[in-house]
This record gives structure tokens, sequence and C-alpha cells, in this order.
């Protein structure tokens, strides 16, 4: 589903039809509708444990890592290990009271090594464990995601629900680099386009739900305020108008 379809409909069933050359109601306001109506029910989803299909999953491809600082550890690793950290900050995840982060899979970029989600606390703790603290994993602090490994990648690839599917679609990669473009060539520095023609990720089933709720969210606050409605040069009560 393409976002601007999805704000068409959005606006078509807020304005019973063609919508008024005056609509205060922009693009900009519809799509964040969108997106909070999105991540309330993926949230309700996650909560319940209900499946969500693959096609709703956003994956970010040659995500660059770089070394982080001694500060940002919470131990010091294992010996022959190394922390590492995305360039860039982390486009939000949504997240389930019960599975924390929806993050289903963190991996190298050819998918051997996969990486498990633990957390900053309980890092100090892995560290003395034989069983787990030369175990490749990850964690997210102050909007970054940081991986222990023994040998750094240059790059990884984290699949996702994200807050923002617009975020998460410009969300920068690794660009020239062979690994990446062998491997996921449509997501290496892909050519400028409107934000307005990328993809909505959600099943057909459920776009229907989200627009209604975004629709139902919007008539709420709309009601209480003033909008243009008839082509006065002024703004009228909805009401007033008809």
């Amino acid at each position: 589903m393409i976002i601007n379809k999805m704000i068409q409909r959005v606006q078509s069933l807020y304005s019973k039809g063609v919508q008024s050359d005056d609509t205060r109601l922009s693009k900009r306001h519809i799509y964040s509708k969108l997106i909070t109506s999105r991540a309330k029910l993926f949230t309700q989803k996650l909560n319940k444990r209900q499946k969500i299909s693959q096609w709703n999953w956003q994956t970010l491809n040659c995500v660059e890592l770089i070394k982080a600082e001694p500060y940002e550890c919470p131990c010091l690793p294992s010996i022959g290990c190394v922390i590492l950290r995305t360039k860039e900050p982390l486009p939000k995840p949504l997240t389930g009271i019960l599975d924390g982060h929806a993050i289903q899979s963190v991996t190298s970029l050819e998918g051997s090594i996969l990486f498990s989600e633990t957390t900053w606390e309980d890092k100090k703790y892995k560290k003395g464990s034989k069983y787990t603290a030369n175990k490749p994993d990850f964690y997210i602090r102050d909007n970054y995601l940081f991986i222990t490994t023994k040998k750094g990648p240059k790059a990884i690839t984290i699949t996702g629900l994200f807050d923002d599917p617009l975020v998460a679609d410009t969300y920068p990669r690794i660009c020239g680099d062979s690994k990446c473009e062998e491997s996921t060539p449509e997501n290496i520095c892909p050519e400028c386009e409107s934000p307005l023609d990328k993809d909505f990720p959600i099943d057909n089933e459920m776009a229907e739900t989200i627009v209604d709720m975004a629709v139902q969210e919007l008539i709420g606050v709309f009601n209480q305020g003033r909008e243009d409605v008839s082509n006065n040069t002024r703004d009228t009560l909805k009401e007033e108008s008809k």
C-alpha cells in the first residue's frame, strides 16, 4: 500500500467524498495519525502474542557500525571481543509489554551470525558466564544499537517494526560497499523519490482498520475546533457551513 493512497483514503472518508480545496487537513497531519494508529494496532498484537505477517516488517540493510568508546560500554568485553554501535541513531522500534523491542532479527550481512537481544544492565552479568560471555548479542541504549562480537563486522542487517515507516525507509545505508551491493542492490543509495510514493508496510486486510482508526481520531479532534469547509475565505464550524 502506497503512503499517498492511504492518505487519500483517510481524506475521502473524513470529507465524505472529494475534499474541499480549503481543507486544513494536511497530508502531514493525516500521515501522523496513520502511523499512530498503525503503532497502536501492532502494539496490541504484540502484547497478545498474535502473529504479525512478514509483510509488515521492515529490513534495514547494510547498517554501518563503528567502534564504541569505552564509556559507552557497560563493562569491559571478554578478551578478543569488541563493542560496536550503529553509526546513526536507530529508527524508533515499536515496543511490546511482554517481549520488549519489536526487532525480529539482527544479523551479519550474509546472515551467518545472529545477534540475540540483551540489555545494558544484563551485560555485566553475561561477562562472567562461560556459556554466554562470548555469544554475539546486541542491546539498545540512547537510540543506538550496540553489538558484542569477536570479529567486528562492517555492517549488519536489522529487521523490525518501526514507529515511523518513512524514517526507517530513509535510514542511511553504507554506499559503495561490494558486499552490500551484492546482497541488497535495491537498498543501496536509492534515487530520490517523493515520500508519498513510498510503501506503507501494512497488510491489505489491516489497512481498512488503520484508516478507520485514523478517521475517527481526526473527527474527534476537528469536531472540537473550526474547519474551513465552505469556500468563503473564513473559518466556520462544520455544522455552520451546511
